[in-house]
């Protein structure tokens, strides 16, 4: 019995020391902005690019969901896509795009 009382009592101090750990990591760690890793490019948009390959590092940087789904698109479907967001635009419009030229890829 008196094993068992021990045992519990080191139990709930780990627990209670790991929920004071957590929390002194949680507090630790920055909170995320509504603003993209992209300089100048606010969320929810992808600023203007030049090429396809600017296209592709904004998404890496950004966007990497996107990015794989993108990645896994045939190089005239990048193109095509290119085309739609070279001047800039909704990253959202942008998925929606990437993912119906995915799901209808042959």
């Amino acid at each position: 019995m008196m094993i068992r009382k021990a045992v519990f009592s080191l139990v709930l101090v780990s627990l209670a020391g790991m929920s004071l750990s957590s929390a002194v990591q949680a507090a630790a760690i920055p909170k995320r902005t509504h603003e993209s890793t992209v300089i100048g490019a606010k969320a929810g948009s992808i600023p203007p690019t030049s090429s396809v390959q600017d296209l592709e590092a904004t998404l890496k940087k950004s966007y990497v969901g996107t990015y794989v789904i993108y990645g896994a698109l045939p190089e005239e479907y990048k193109v095509t896509l290119y085309s739609s967001i070279k001047d800039g635009g909704n990253i959202q419009d942008f998925r929606n795009q990437v993912i119906k030229m995915r799901l209808h890829r042959h």
